[in-house]
């Protein structure tokens, strides 16, 4: 059995779930994305591209993980489920799989809860969930385990940030690597190369390098396009541990970058470093928002701002690595020491033929926020 925290701790985490169901009037919960299941079992595959859930009660037995029989051996090796059910894709409904699960569990006249922001809950098979337990009072618990993972352990916080030196090295490679010449789709492929020999597993979201006035577009994924002399290079990666992410962001420009280009830079460097101080234990969640913008203001840059400034991340699955936790208004989250989040001052301004990507993974910790990157906010600049 292959597991990165002890059985007490997964012990410590179903009760504290189960607690929340209590508290919440649930008599059940259902859980299908490939993070919670993760997070309190261990299991770690692909197998979410198919039918899968953990079905809990509210009793102190095991869960019941349903999922198809090519990922049995991993549930075995990789978790400390004992008996999961696994069914046949050729021969058998696996939503039928479940709703029996329920049934067996004593749920199927009882109040449920289920994560209706899934997108491993396919809206035919919700449909279909329903209809084969008309009795079961369904009730939206989506963020019920993501919140209670927003604060981090010890051993959490030491698989990011080991994350995070593996995507330091990573954004290395790639600065040196960055030359005219060279395509957009060779740097992701040196980030992911680097990040492979640093250690990394594969992260919910692939490299992205972006140049040029494609760097404009900050959140697209490489293309073929090479560099030029003058381009600017936004570049985004996660290192993972564990499955325990760490995202960095950086931009580089080939030679060196025009005025404006440098005095945008050292306005989001300025702007990430106070939104990073700002994120101490107390602070609202919009209070790192509400510093950055206070900087970028400066240049008029807010309304350039094509992103949130940060959410709280941790286990991640592709297709994407967001908890619920979210540093924008409106979000009553309060930071607290052993949460980890994203700063990342994104701005594109394609009618200037450019975009900023500047990111770290940031731990509010007793005496305020510390970002896990050691490497500077600084624009880099290839000669």
């Amino acid at each position: 059995m292959e597991l990165p925290f002890t059985l007490p701790t997964y012990d410590e985490r179903l009760r504290r779930v189960r607690a929340r169901m209590t508290a919440q009037g649930l008599d059940g919960l259902v859980v299908t994305m490939p993070d919670v299941v993760n997070w309190l079992t261990g299991v770690s595959s692909v197998g979410y591209l198919w039918p899968q859930a953990l079905v809990i009660d509210s009793g102190d037995g095991e869960p019941e993980y349903v999922t198809r029989t090519t990922e049995e051996p991993g549930v075995h090796m990789l978790s400390w489920l004992r008996s999961p059910r696994v069914y046949d894709i050729a021969t058998q409904d696996p939503i039928e799989v479940i709703a029996e699960s329920v049934r067996k569990h004593g749920l199927d006249q009882a109040t449920v809860g289920v994560e209706l922001e899934a997108f491993t809950l396919l809206p035919g098979n919700w449909d279909r969930l329903r209809a084969l337990l008309p009795g079961v009072r369904w009730v939206d618990a989506s963020h019920l385990v993501p919140e209670e993972r927003l604060i981090k352990s010890a051993a959490e916080i030491a698989y990011q940030r080991q994350a995070a030196e593996m995507a330091d090295y990573a954004m290395e490679q790639v600065f040196a690597a960055v030359r005219p010449g060279v395509s957009e789709t060779a740097l992701a492929g040196i980030a992911s190369q680097a990040l492979g020999e640093a250690g990394s597993e594969f992260a919910a979201i692939p490299p992205m390098v972006v140049s040029g006035e494609r760097s404009a577009l900050v959140h697209a994924m490489a293309s073929r396009r090479t560099l030029s002399r003058g381009d600017v290079v936004c570049i985004e990666f996660a290192g993972v541990v564990h499955r325990y992410h760490a995202v960095l962001m950086r931009t580089a420009v080939v030679g060196q970058p025009s005025p404006r280009v440098q005095e945008v830079a050292d306005c989001v460097e300025r702007a990430t470093e106070a939104a990073i101080a700002a994120s101490g234990p107390g602070a609202p969640a919009p209070a790192p928002d509400d510093a950055c913008n206070a900087v970028l203001g400066e240049l008029d840059l807010v309304r350039r701002r094509c992103h949130r400034i940060g959410y709280s991340l941790g286990v991640a699955y592709p297709p994407g690595w967001l908890e619920p936790m979210t540093l924008v208004a409106g979000d009553e989250h309060v930071l607290a020491p052993g949460m980890s989040f994203t700063i990342e001052p994104n701005l594109h301004l394609p009618d200037e033929g450019f975009g900023m990507k500047m990111g770290d993974t940031v731990l509010c910790t007793p005496d305020g926020a510390r970002s896990f990157s050691k490497l500077p906010h600084t624009l880099h600049i290839a000669d």
